[in-house]
């Protein structure tokens, strides 16, 4: 009752354990040394002084058999199996796995009174479930028990327990850095304590977790905006115990449907109201999410939850509005004819007398809006309705956040758990203390046994059956990858087996360490797999090359077949080698995950950066995704999808995404359907991977061919020219000579060599003017009109650029002289590259009017 100096100590008004024990030892009151022992185990347990605990739990249990029939021993098994689990980590290994036993021993016992009154057992059977499950490391099996015990002791009214499920459930989210979850549980077990009388215990919480019970709260009741005239009904008495039952229902409810479900009941019958919706934030937009109705007549009120409904068209749009702008409450006694809202179209048209407004604050943060109508009265929310809606508010509002906090964790535990289960390699978790505490389920295939958190680092090895490869020798615990992963070391090795009977599991070994906000190393991640056949195909080859060495002579007419055994060999080993290099490398991968049923995408960050976006910036979606792949290449896409489902076979496309800046991105898509029983798809898991350097370089290659190509032309036209004019001119040299000696001699002849001469210079000029007219003249135009040219150039700038471009003809097209082919093709080239280069354009039409 918070009136004892020690709390601990059993020193009163009514009993006075100094003067009373020795009592007891005179007369051998055994049953009376038991129960001041037994008490002083709980209160040292409550107040957290656990050694005075043990102590007072070993004298107790000295005692016990005087206590064969006292009505206290099932509170005897469970707190002595509290005070094992909470000292369990501290103690010695022999001290732990008798500790173990009998909290085992209890827990049996327990079970068995749970079967004939689970209205009595149950509850502190799913508490003791749930300590344990925290001390071996079984995070999911442990919040599952503890909220077990949470509504096993409220449904049965354990106020006690109740408030000690909630505060263990508190200290193990505390432990785990769930600060907001540990804030929202330990303020129920500060209620449930002051519910009980627990004054002390109150006291000890708050000195004990400030952080958690802050001085000031800005959840106070919001401002009032009232408007129009006073009610003329008499006033309503404050009833402070509706509201305290209202406040604990509203508390008590963690899920989010069933909460909502509850609130709208709550708040319309303490409100006065024929209709209430409740309203919250969803992606951004404010919708209804529930509503309540009172049946007229029937005085009866009904619930529905809504599929996040836009407010527009269902209510007063200008009173939400302004509730959300201001934060403040707005009540409107005679809406239709009085207040700054009169003219509000769903108010004339539904003809509201009574309206009320209410915003649900959370630490001065809007959760929620509660809006009530009532067509019927007018000034039906009067002040004291008001004043116990407020109260009831800041409830609701934490309730919501809450909620929501809880749903989306169980939603990320749920699935990390699956995703870890369902890898193909074995993962294992050590705690800071090098203690196992998590292996997935192939892990343990792999190991043979499950986990032991009692096994100490140094006995890991000698437990688990670890050794080096090929020797009798335990694997030393320094060298191990999770342990050197404790020191901030990420390590492989591959010398590790691991002896299962008579069957040794050679594996292979990844250790990473885990380092929390301080810089510390919180935990150590192992992976580890079975590379049997992988030491087979080595020793094979071995084998192979010592056959080889030794039987050279023999073995040649089987040479080629055993080489290419030796192919097929190496390249299972390149394709594991491979494989585990694409597991570890995982950062230049995208993976998402489509749930087909409810329509919901989930990528990891790397698929963002590969669609262009910021992390963080962008939720993950269908549509997001959409908007980045080119418009070409997206219906393409998703007709694969669908194909690959229809035919249960793996999806892979190929397709562009266009970055924020403009660039384009050549990416490719792989994915696998999850079909039910019916064997329709349900999810489908995937990957994307950027392969823009592949189609590049392609790029590269073929601008690089057809350069070579030109060149080779040109060089050609080249030779020719040389060819022509040397033939020519060696024909001028030969007649001008012969010329020279006859033109003394017979100038007739004379004549007639230098008319040769001219005729042969003119054909050597008029064969070079051709030749170096065809040189000039573009490649695309060697063997092509003018359409054919553009179009094969508007056809390569697209595939390099990816804009669309349309090269078409208007008119008949007709032969042009090659000097203004030449012309218009190359000012068709110096328009194109401007406009992509300088218009950005993402499309372009060239036309050839004839």
């Amino acid at each position: 009752m918070g009136r004892s100096a020690n709390p601990s100590r059993l020193i009163g008004e009514s009993y006075n354990e100094e003067n009373e024990l020795p009592e007891h030892g005179a007369v051998n009151d055994g049953n009376g040394i038991f129960v001041v022992y037994f008490n002083k185990l709980i209160l040292c347990y409550l107040f957290s002084e656990y050694t005075r605990a043990f102590e007072a739990l070993i004298v107790a249990e000295r005692y016990l058999a005087c206590a064969t029939a006292s009505p206290l021993l099932p509170l005897y098994y469970l707190y002595t199996s509290l005070v094992k689990l909470v000292t369990y980590s501290e103690s010695s290994a022999q001290t732990q796995i008798e500790s173990l036993e009998k909290i085992t021993e209890s827990l049996e016992k327990m079970k068995q009174w749970a079967h004939y009154a689970p209205m009595n057992y149950l509850h502190k059977y799913h508490l003791l479930q749930a300590e344990k499950a925290r001390v071996l490391g079984q995070w999911f099996e442990a919040e599952e028990f503890y909220e077990q015990a949470i509504l096993g002791a409220r449904d049965n009214e354990y106020f006690q327990e109740e408030a000690l499920a909630y505060e263990l459930a508190a200290k193990f989210y505390l432990s785990r850095g769930r600060k907001k979850f540990a804030q929202t549980y330990m303020k129920e077990a500060h209620y449930c304590y002051e519910r009980w009388g627990a004054t002390a215990k109150v006291r000890d919480l708050e000195t004990r977790y400030p952080q958690l019970f802050p001085q000031s709260s800005d959840a106070a009741s919001p401002n009032h905006k009232n408007s129009g005239t006073t009610s003329n009904h008499s006033p309503i008495t404050f009833d402070l115990a509706a509201v305290m039952k209202a406040s604990l229902a509203i508390s008590s409810e963690i899920e989010l449907d069933k909460l909502l479900s509850s609130l709208m009941k709550i708040l319309i019958e303490n409100a006065g109201a024929q209709t209430g919706f409740l309203i919250l934030e969803n992606s951004g937009k404010w919708v209804i999410e529930a509503s309540g109705e009172l049946k007229e007549g029937e005085n009866v009120y009904t619930t529905q939850l809504l599929q996040s409904i836009p407010t527009a068209n269902h209510l007063p749009e200008s009173i939400i509005n302004y509730v959300i702008r201001t934060n403040e409450c707005v009540i409107l006694n005679d809406a239709t004819h009085e207040g700054n809202f009169i003219h509000e179209p769903y108010i004339q048209h539904n003809q509201i007398q009574s309206i009320l407004c209410l915003p649900l604050l959370n630490q001065g943060k809007l959760v929620g809006m509660l809006y009530l109508e009532n067509k019927l009265a007018a000034g039906a929310f009067t002040l004291q309705r008001s004043q116990i809606l407020n109260l009831l508010s800041s409830q609701a509002a934490i309730a919501i956040e809450n909620a929501k906090l809880y749903s989306k964790l169980r939603k990320s535990e749920s699935r990390m758990k699956q995703f870890l289960e369902a890898v193909p390699i074995g993962i294992g978790v050590l705690d800071a203390a090098g203690r196992i505490y998590y292996v997935n389920q192939r892990g343990i295939q792999l190991m043979g046994k499950g986990i032991d958190p009692s096994v100490a680092p140094e006995q890991i090895p000698e437990v688990y059956q670890f050794y080096l490869a090929g020797t009798d020798q335990n694997y030393p615990t320094e060298k191990l990858p999770a342990i050197r992963a404790l020191s901030g070391e990420c390590t492989t090795v591959n010398d590790l087996e691991i002896h299962q009977n008579s069957v040794i599991v050679p594996v292979e070994v990844w250790g990473t360490p885990i380092f929390d906000e301080q810089g510390n190393v919180a935990y150590a991640i192992a992976a580890f797999q079975d590379i049997t056949e992988r030491k087979q195909a080595e020793k094979l080859l071995a084998d192979y090359h010592q056959t080889l060495e030794q039987q050279v002579t023999e073995r040649t007419l089987l040479l080629s077949q055993e080489i290419k055994e030796r192919q097929q060999v190496e390249n299972a080993l390149r394709q594991s080698e491979e494989q585990r290099r694409l597991t570890m490398d995982f950062t230049h991968i995208g993976s998402w995950n489509w749930s087909i049923v409810d329509n919901t995408t989930h990528w990891n960050d790397n698929h963002a950066r590969l669609l262009g976006l910021v992390p963080g910036e962008v939720e993950s979606s269908y549509q997001a995704w959409r908007d980045r792949v080119h418009p070409e290449d997206i219906h393409r896409v998703e007709q694969a999808v669908t194909a690959a489902l229809a035919t249960h076979t793996d999806f892979e496309a190929e397709y562009r995404v266009i970055y924020p800046n403009g660039n384009i991105h050549w990416l490719v898509g792989r994915g696998r359907g999850i079909y039910n029983a019916a064997g329709q798809p349900v999810r489908m898991l995937g990957v994307i991977l950027d392969i823009s350097e592949l189609h590049n370089a392609a790029l590269r290659e073929r601008k690089r061919a057809e350069e070579a190509s030109i060149l080779e032309e040109r060089n050609r036209m080249a030779r020719e020219i040389h060819d022509t004019l040397a033939q020519s001119f060696t024909g001028v040299i030969i007649h001008a000579r012969t010329a020279a000696n006859k033109i003394t001699l017979d100038p007739q002849k004379a004549q007639a060599h230098l008319a040769q001469v001219q005729n042969l210079a003119q054909t050597g000029l008029s064969e070079a003017r051709r030749s170096v007219e065809a040189l000039r003249r573009p490649y695309l135009l060697e063997n092509s009109d003018l359409l054919s040219a553009f179009k094969h150039l508007t056809s390569q700038l697209e595939l390099s650029t990816g804009t669309t471009i349309i090269c078409e003809a208007i008119g008949i097209p007709y032969p042009l002289p090659s000097e203004v082919e030449n012309n218009l093709l190359r000012i068709g080239q110096e328009a194109l590259t401007n406009a992509l280069k300088y218009a950005k354009a993402t499309k372009i039409r060239v036309e050839l009017i004839y």
